[in-house]
């Protein structure tokens, strides 16, 4: 079962491996948290499941809105704990980067960045790179979060396809792709994680928000 309401939306999927069982998603970034809960409970009415036959709870753990990140890593800890259930944390600049490849099948070498409009004049960047038809990121030395790092506005980049809300904020030479995934998209990248071993506890299934200072108000973050 997935979850997103950091792409600016409240959006639950529930999903078999590739087949998608139950999908939903409110294009709203407003009242998220009154929203999410009654649309999970809509989710397993739906497809007649209780919340312990899930094999596991996948999230947008960002970087990205710190609100609706608080939000959804809240909501699946909680759901987790009730349930016993094991978590994926995804990485929303991932799910932009394999949603655009999804789409399009980038050739086997292209380089896609996606980036993500982090306001006070910077972007949540990360870099891939299409091997065998997959994303693969590309880690930056010496980076606590491997390919995921803060990007200044103006900035110079090398890169076959960008796609994300920052992508009119750089200079590239690249094909700009606009891209809106869903818990679906979620889920895919999730599935994965999941199969490899990679889900964790409640207590590990951590946000990241890239930014040390996104307690600031919205005023201080430029967004008012």
């Amino acid at each position: 079962m997935a979850f997103d309401t950091v792409f600016g939306q409240c959006s639950v999927a529930i999903c078999d491996d590739e087949q998608v069982l139950y999908q939903q998603t409110l294009p709203t970034d407003r009242g998220q948290t009154e929203v999410i809960l009654p649309m999970t409970e809509a989710a397993l009415s739906a497809t007649g499941l209780s919340l312990p036959a899930i094999d596991c709870l996948a999230f947008n753990r960002g970087p990205g809105a710190f609100s609706g990140i608080r939000i959804n890593t809240a909501v699946v800890q909680a759901l987790s704990v009730a349930a016993q259930l094991p978590c994926v944390g995804v990485s929303s600049l991932a799910v932009l980067a394999d949603t655009a490849q999804q789409a399009a099948s980038y050739a086997d070498g292209s380089r896609i960045v996606a980036l993500i409009d982090a306001r006070q004049n910077q972007l949540y960047a990360g870099q891939f790179i299409i091997q065998d038809g997959k994303i693969n990121a590309i880690n930056e030395d010496n980076n606590p979060h491997g390919n995921e790092y803060l990007l200044d506005y103006g900035e110079q980049i090398a890169a076959d396809v960008i796609v994300g809300d920052g992508g009119e904020l750089v200079r590239a030479d690249a094909q700009r792709v606009s891209i809106h995934p869903t818990a679906v998209d979620i889920a895919r990248q999730a599935v994965g994680i999941y199969q490899q071993g990679g889900a964790t506890t409640a207590a590990q299934a951590l946000p990241v928000y890239l930014r040390d200072n996104a307690w600031k108000t919205l005023t201080e973050q430029g967004k008012v």
